[in-house]
């Protein structure tokens, strides 16, 4: 069951970056072998918008989910 919970914590993440204003896309790729991770993404953001500022809204966002969730 812990691994059910994992996919739709992992699925709510995903559609609230779909929506991000700032992200022109988003897609799931591959995982190399040397990295221990759930999923793998390539966020495109759109023109003129900081790296750091999506990664300061994605771990914001992941940890509010997170929050929501028990036991995953």
């Amino acid at each position: 069951m812990a691994r059910l919970k994992r996919i739709e914590l992992i699925a709510n993440y995903l559609q609230v970056i779909k929506n991000l204003k700032y992200i022109e896309g988003i897609e799931i790729i591959d995982i190399p072998d040397n990295v221990e991770a759930d999923i793998g993404i390539r966020i495109k953001p759109k023109e003129g918008c900081s790296w750091q500022y999506i990664l300061n809204q994605l771990n914001n966002i992941e940890w509010e989910l997170y929050k929501k969730k028990e036991n995953c």
